[in-house]
């Protein structure tokens, strides 16, 4: 009888570690089911919509539209700095030339373009690109903050402002991280880094 009581306790014990043992494997798969739809249904979205608004915007600078060209169609740079691009593009004719300007805000660290039809004498008033960016959405330079324009001379060499001139510069390069309020993962928001390059050919 005494026997049977023990083997009776002893059947308990591990029936009760065997129920906390699946309790504790089907909590952790609730779990991660729990965090795969969170990221499915809120950080994925924005982390995409953080891609596409670095690509648009990267598009944007370097192909432009029909009535703006962009940074591949310089015929001459106007100025040249980590945080501002000014070029002309058009045919020779002074009457057919315009210019654009791409100019990075260090306060709301947004990206703005306007127009000039007199060389960069005179801007239009200033928009931001892409125009449905949100207040909460920062820009800032990729590899080092507020650097956003890196250029190269000839033989891919580094073009130096204040000393080399403006017509010597071959290439810019785009380096941008775009991210939606900390950007953080654990924060549910998104972040993307986009880097690209340009020839100057001046057509």
């Amino acid at each position: 009888m005494v026997n049977l009581l023990k083997n009776k306790k002893s059947a308990t014990v591990i029936e009760l570690i065997i129920i906390i043992s699946l309790i504790a494997i089907i909590s952790a798969t609730v779990i991660g089911v729990v965090i795969y739809f969170v990221q499915l249904f809120i950080y994925s979205p924005r982390q995409l919509d953080t891609q596409k608004m670095a690509q648009e915007l990267t598009r944007t600078m370097v192909e432009g539209s029909q009535d703006i060209r962009g940074i591949r169609y310089t015929r001459s740079v106007i100025d040249a700095s980590d945080t501002q691009f000014s070029y002309t593009y058009g045919y020779p004719a002074p009457d057919d030339e315009l210019s654009v300007r791409f100019r990075w805000d260090g306060t709301d660290k947004h990206i703005y373009r306007s127009t000039s039809t007199d060389g960069g004498s005179s801007w239009s008033t200033e928009t931001t690109i892409p125009y449905h960016i949100s207040s909460s959405t920062i820009i800032d330079g990729k590899d080092t903050p507020s650097v956003i324009f890196t250029y190269k001379k000839a033989n891919d060499l580094d073009w130096v402002f204040g000393v080399d001139g403006l017509d010597t510069i071959r290439r810019l390069a785009i380096s941008i991280n775009i991210k939606t309020g900390t950007g953080s993962f654990n924060d549910l928001q998104g972040s993307s880094n986009i880097t690209s390059s340009v020839e100057i050919k001046g057509f």
